[in-house]
This record gives C-alpha cells, sequence and structure tokens, in this order.
C-alpha cells in the first residue's frame, strides 16, 4: 500500500524525535555569545563619565559664548564687496513713457548713471514691467528699442 504524503512525513518525524530537542534554551545558549558581566559594568561606567565630561565641556564652551556670532570688525566690513547698485532688483513700470522718462525712473529708482541715449530720445515710447537689476533692464531696452544705452562706469 502507498503512503500519502503526510504519513511520510508524521512519520519522519516519529523516527527522528528526541525529547527536549525542540527548547529554546539549549538552542539560545548555543547561537548567544557568553556575556560576561564583570566586563560591561566598567565600560557602561566609563561611558557614562565620558558622556558628562563632553557635557560639561559644551554647557561651559556655549555659557562663554565659544559658538555664538562674532561681531564683524570695521576692517572686515571695509574690505567686504558691497553689492554694486546696479545689480540689486527692482520691480519697475513704463506705460507708454518716452525714452528720456524712461531714463530718469531708471536713474531714481537704481541709482546709476546712463549714458548713450539716442538724439531722437523723444520719437521712442516704451510700455514694460520688468523685475531685475539695472543692468539687465538696460540690455533689455537696447534689444526691445534697437539703442546704444549703457550705464556710466560700468564694465
Amino acid at each position: 500500500m502507498k503512503m500519502s504524503d503526510f504519513e511520510k512525513e508524521t512519520g519522519f518525524i516519529a523516527r527522528h524525535y528526541r525529547a527536549g530537542l525542540f527548547r529554546v534554551e539549549p538552542a539560545l545558549r548555543k547561537i548567544k555569545p557568553l556575556v560576561r558581566v564583570w566586563w560591561t559594568l566598567p565600560r557602561v561606567a566609563a561611558a557614562s563619565i565620558l558622556l558628562a565630561v563632553i557635557g560639561a565641556t559644551a554647557a561651559i564652551l556655549v555659557h562663554n559664548g565659544y559658538f555664538a556670532e562674532k561681531p564683524v570688525s570695521a576692517i572686515e566690513q571695509q574690505t567686504s564687496d558691497p553689492t554694486p547698485s546696479e545689480m540689486v532688483v527692482h520691480s519697475i513700470d513704463f506705460d507708454g513713457a518716452t525714452l528720456p522718462v524712461v531714463i530718469e525712473k531708471i536713474k531714481a529708482v537704481y541709482g546709476v548713471d546712463v549714458t548713450g541715449l539716442p538724439e531722437n530720445a523723444e520719437e521712442y515710447r516704451l510700455t514694460l514691467h520688468y523685475e531685475g537689476s539695472a543692468i539687465e533692464l538696460i540690455e533689455t531696452i537696447n534689444e526691445i528699442l534697437d539703442t546704444e544705452i549703457t550705464i556710466k562706469n560700468y564694465e
């Protein structure tokens, strides 16, 4: 007579079964490393002391202002490169304005000197909303109106 798969498996288990074979404690003892308490306690104590020393050092440094921002000295302020007025971004609007009016408004808003106006500047009209720097605005106006306006003392 032919045995079913279930009977084969249970027969195998019945033949090889030993009492206590599947207990957890012996298996854990085999895979778990031996714990030596005598050296763990000193290491925990040393780590705690080290952590306390580092914390105290950090508290002293913070209290004394070691991590505070240091004020910029007058020499460093003078040597820092300020943002030129022609690089500052502003918003400016023109609505059918003539070129001299546009240039005057650019001078007032950006604080730059503009040169290179064409002789017939009154004939040019501009309607524009612009957000950007004076340099980019002058370049845009030159492209739109086909002029050669420049900012004085800007290379």
